[in-house]
């Protein structure tokens, strides 16, 4: 996962890409902003969602506050207004089925509008954060030329992995992670063929994305004051759910985390991307992301 973008550093990154892949990564994030706000819903009123219903068959069960729509005026613009009279930048319309009531909220007022409570706007809002590290991973690995790993160009991809590829936007770690679950066998047969020989060649895919081989270790100067008002929330969640760690990998990562926890605190110099990579892979893994 990629260190956490600065707001003009998101905007930097995004002039980078043109109109179409805009839109693409635009739509993919409000999908999953919409797709996300739906499952905190649907679990909290203790609601199993079915794979084969619609998003519609979804909301007539739920009949509650639905996220119609994420709107952003751009890096420096606040075009839009809180029902509150704030202007805003990132706009939350949201929509009420049974009562046909229609809201544009700020972050702070979606629990004063919706009556939400707060247990559930705490996680949605986390999952949008999610979300929003997610957009820094693809924008950050589209500056540094990343390529779709060779053993995964015989994967049946689904439509929407492929025109994001054919867009030349990269996956991001988390996308890779779910590949990685849904084709574990097949990568198995593939994997152990490869001689394991490291490169530090460039070279082009035939999805166009070019990269280097060799991964670049990035260290950020951050305090464990501000590690941990980060994702001190998250670290909780996974403290919380750590008798689910079957996994002896998995059980390893954890363990990797707190000593560097440890390591932050005492003021040794670590990989805040390698923290962060790790904290979202077992996140996946516990499906607490």
């Amino acid at each position: 996962m990629a260190i956490p973008l600065t707001e003009k550093e998101v905007h930097r990154l995004l002039e980078l890409l043109d109109d179409k892949q805009r839109w693409f990564l635009n739509t993919y994030l409000t999908q999953s902003k919409k797709s996300k706000w739906l499952e905190q819903l649907a679990t909290k009123k203790g609601i199993v969602l079915d794979g084969e219903m619609s998003s519609d068959e979804i909301w007539d069960k739920l009949d509650d506050w639905e996220l119609a729509e994420v709107l952003d005026g751009g890096y420096g613009n606040r075009p839009y207004q809180c029902e509150c009279g704030k202007p805003l930048r990132f706009c939350y319309v949201i929509h009420h089925r049974k009562e046909s009531r229609t809201y544009r909220l700020g972050e702070t007022c979606l629990e004063n509008y919706t009556m939400l409570s707060a247990d559930l706007i705490k996680d949605i809002k986390n999952g949008f954060h999610t979300i929003d590290l997610e957009r820094d991973d693809i924008l950050s690995k589209y500056e540094q030329w990343w390529k779709l790993p060779e053993d995964y160009y015989d994967l049946d991809l689904s439509r929407e992995i492929m025109e994001q590829l054919e867009l030349d936007l990269p996956l991001s770690q988390i996308q890779l992670n779910k590949l990685e679950k849904q084709f574990e066998y097949e990568l198995s047969m593939t994997r152990p063929k490869q001689t394991g020989k490291k490169s530090s060649k460039r070279y082009k895919s035939k999805h166009s994305i070019i990269v280097n081989v060799e991964p670049v270790v990035e260290y950020v100067d951050i305090t464990y004051e501000e590690l941990m008002s980060r994702h001190s929330e998250q670290l909780q969640l996974i403290k919380e759910n750590e008798t689910r760690i079957v996994s002896a990998a998995k059980k390893e990562k954890w363990e990797l985390i707190q000593r560097m926890l440890g390591a932050c605190e005492r003021n040794k110099r670590f990989s805040y991307t390698k923290f962060l990579m790790e904290l979202f892979d077992l996140l996946y893994y516990l499906k607490l992301y």
